[in-house]
């Protein structure tokens, strides 16, 4: 059976033109990194403007696809879905200055803290108590600080190359999956950007590398994409039926971008090292996956985010 027309005015907008201007504006910042990446201008690019627009192909791709999915933002926002759009919006300024020394840790620890009161207003208000929600709080925090530097260091931790995109394009595919098995296809959509943006940030990477041998992400496209997996996650597992277990490990997949850093890993030569360390990345997504089919009971009915 064809698809009706909405879906495929949501496959366009939600899915191919976000892909499309993603695509089109990181083939641009590479237009402007230098070809010498061994050197300081490949460096400054990396932490300047060039570095930016990289971080803008996230962000910029995943804000069209959301308005594709679901219109404009309702302000001010009333269900966790609707401050997807304005964490992408927060990622980009923040990314605009996160090569200054002080300002981007000083974003990165207030965001931390106060991300979670943002998205979960309603359960601070109505679910838990003060003890409870504090603790929740800070618990929260901690580990969004926490797993924002693990995607930051994962960054220069992956070997040259593709590796990045593709390592993100799988973690958002695996999260896409368990939303989708946990009840929440809507949620599921708005991961299903993000993995048609780092596939096609892969792809390109691949058809560039010829002359251009190193592409990792820059640390300022960290924000972007911590922020909104943050916001995908939280939504999932209080909103939606995430398990526990599959969002802590989808949450320290990236902290195994260090295997490629022991001595024994490297000896291995340059790309086995880099499949041992992009399988070791890819264990705790299986096993979240793993985990989220056993508890939807094998695809039985849950209701929907």
């Amino acid at each position: 059976m064809l698809p009706s027309p909405i879906d495929l005015k949501q496959l366009f907008f939600g899915l191919l033109l976000p892909t499309i201007i993603g695509g089109g504006i990181l083939i641009l910042a590479r237009s402007f990194s230098p070809k010498e990446y061994a050197t300081d201008r490949y460096e400054r690019g990396q932490d300047g403007f060039t570095g930016w627009l990289i971080a803008v192909a996230l962000g910029a791709g995943y804000i069209v696809g959301y308005l594709g999915l679901e219109g404009l933002p309702a302000f001010p926002p009333q269900l966790g879905t609707h401050w997807l759009c304005y964490l992408a919006i927060i990622g980009l300024i923040v990314g605009g200055f996160w090569h200054l020394p002080v300002w981007g840790p000083i974003a990165q620890v207030l965001l931390s803290i106060i991300i979670p009161r943002l998205l979960l207003t309603t359960t601070f208000k109505y679910t838990w108590g003060p003890i409870v929600g504090i603790i929740w709080w800070v618990l929260l925090a901690v580990a969004i600080f926490i797993f924002w530097h693990l995607v930051e260091q994962s960054f220069s931790a992956l070997p040259s190359g593709a590796s990045s995109p593709f390592v993100y394009f799988g973690l958002c595919g695996g999260t896409a999956l368990i939303l989708a098995l946990s009840g929440s296809l809507r949620l599921a959509q708005h991961c299903g950007i993000l993995v048609a943006l780092f596939a096609a940030s892969w792809i390109i990477t691949l058809v560039l590398q010829r002359d251009r041998k190193r592409f990792v992400f820059p640390r300022g496209t960290s924000p972007v994409m911590t922020l909104l997996l943050i916001g995908i996650w939280m939504n999932g597992y209080f909103f939606a039926e995430v398990p526990a277990a599959s969002a802590i490990l989808l949450a320290i997949s990236p902290l195994l971008a260090q295997v490629g850093r022991i001595e024994a890993v490297q000896g291995f030569g340059a790309r086995r090292s880099a499949l041992v360390q992009i399988a070791a990345i890819a264990l705790p997504v299986i096993i979240a996956i793993g985990v989220a089919v056993a508890r939807s009971g094998f695809f039985g009915d849950n209701s929907g985010y």
